[in-house]
């Protein structure tokens, strides 16, 4: 598939090559052929008006009649000229001759000729046939002059004079030039095809090394990367994304497999705990009434918290498809004091104050964002000391966003955990003892849900001086 593809690529590019040229060639060829062949037309016409000039003013100074041996003389070799009279008869012409000396067929003159007959310069055909045809021009002498067309005939008047030049010199010439520029075009067109199937097979050798690494990829070489000797160039800029794809590729990939490992981990101990205390009563091992209320508290608790998980779970995959979120106003210190006083409730004796103006507003899902503040306030709860105080403050920032951040005074964070953070199932190097009460997911909802509104979520830590977890939204206009 590929080698067919490059096999296109290159056939398509090089008889484009080979089609600009030749059009460009053709071009430029017809165009000289139309223009030599303008100035020898016009060569012949120049002749004929300096021919009309010249019987004028000789025919006028002879007083003898013109005859046979000096009619010739009259007019430059190479016309043809016929004398005609007032009823528009030839009274005597000469033959028609190429530069040669060559006979030709005559011009094919009406009988009898019209009055307005060739006044400005027309093309004949040649009598009996098409060749040669013959630029003509008919004017009048002004007078009556006498002609004998044989020694032995008797004078006759003519008043009007015809006089035609062959055009086949000319066409001669540009039918030599046309066979002469076609060869010429041909051979031309011939090295340029040579040429352009080495250009473009070096041109092309990138490409074919893309296809081919392209092609290791696909069969399982996730590893394999476009070597890149020119990052600027178009072939450059080219692998460079193609490199860059297949690394979003592999990390996607590498993501996917990590969350399936998390994901199979994280429920498979509520799982194991759930079989092992309904295999315990199945076999009738819990007698005690006690110890069967116990088992079914278990397996309800490890249910629910199955049940949340798949929860999260969903709402990572809706937000992943990228389905658009309500957008509504949201009054933030609203927000903020609800979100507070449930935390109040789970743990009364915590310091936890709100620092938010009234006039803040998010433009959002309200429900979502009101899932994102109870992550952060949970988070926060879970993962410091129960005399920590935490804080929520919020403001209007200048670029129409506003800022939303929980702040805790516990341990902080090394850095290496605070880039991962947000990572989904990732909880850092306390534990993953279900009884910390944590899926690993509250931090990457976070996330997802900020960023499905326009906003980000980041996370400031210093080990020993807390944190503070930042989350940026479009403020409501």
């Amino acid at each position: 598939m590929a080698g067919a593809w490059r096999g296109s690529l290159r056939a398509r590019l090089m008889v484009g090559v080979v089609l600009l040229a030749a059009v460009g060639m053709v071009t430029v060829n017809a165009v000289s052929l139309l223009a030599l062949r303008l100035n020898l037309v016009n060569s012949a016409d120049t002749n004929l008006t300096k021919t009309r000039e010249s019987v004028q003013h000789r025919v006028h100074v002879r007083h003898a009649p013109v005859d046979a041996g000096n009619l010739n003389s009259l007019i430059p070799d190479g016309l043809y000229v016929a004398l005609v009279d007032d009823r528009g008869r030839v009274v005597t012409q000469t033959p028609a001759r190429d530069i040669d000396g060559r006979t030709r067929a005559r011009p094919d003159l009406p009988d009898p000729l019209p009055d307005d007959f060739a006044t400005q310069v027309v093309t004949l055909s040649a009598r009996g046939g098409p060749v040669p045809r013959y630029r003509t021009l008919s004017f009048p002498l002004g007078y009556t002059a006498t002609v004998r067309p044989t020694p032995d005939a008797a004078p006759q008047r003519f008043s009007r004079v015809v006089v035609a030049k062959s055009l086949q010199p000319a066409e001669d010439v540009v039918y030599w030039l046309v066979g002469a520029d076609a060869a010429a075009t041909l051979t031309v067109l011939g090295g340029i095809v040579l040429l352009s199937r080495g250009v473009l097979g070096v041109g092309l050798r990138p490409l074919r090394d893309m296809a081919t690494t392209a092609t290791a990829i696909a069969e399982g070489d996730i590893d394999q990367r476009i070597e890149v000797a020119r990052r600027h160039s178009e072939v450059g800029e080219v692998g460079t994304a193609l490199n860059r794809a297949f690394d979003e590729r592999q990390r996607s990939e590498e993501q996917l497999r990590q969350f399936v490992a998390n994901a199979s981990h994280e429920l498979r101990t509520p799982l194991t705990t759930i079989r092992g205390w309904a295999q315990l009563q199945l076999h009738g091992l819990a007698q005690d009434p006690a110890l069967i209320e116990r088992a079914m508290l278990r397996i309800e608790g490890e249910a629910a918290r199955m049940h949340t998980m798949v929860e999260e779970l969903l709402l990572l995959a809706r937000l992943d498809q990228g389905r658009p979120v309500v957008r509504t106003p949201v009054h933030l210190a609203t927000l903020a004091d609800d979100a507070v006083t449930d935390a109040r409730l789970v743990a009364p004796d915590r310091p936890l104050t709100v620092e938010v103006p009234d006039g803040v507003f998010a433009c959002g899902d309200e429900d979502r964002l009101r899932q994102v503040l109870q992550n952060l306030l949970g988070n926060a709860l879970r993962h410091t000391p129960p005399d920590t105080p935490v804080a929520v403050t919020a403001r209007t920032l200048p670029a129409g966003t506003v800022e939303l951040t929980v702040t805790d005074q516990g341990p902080g964070m090394p850095p290496e955990t605070a880039e991962r953070i947000f990572e989904r199932f990732y909880r850092g190097d306390e534990s993953r003892n279900p009884t910390s009460g944590g899926t690993g997911l509250g931090l990457s909802i976070v996330k997802s849900i900020t960023e499905a509104h326009g906003g980000t979520a980041t996370v400031h830590t210093t080990p020993g001086k807390g944190s503070a977890f930042t989350v940026t939204l479009p403020a409501a206009r």
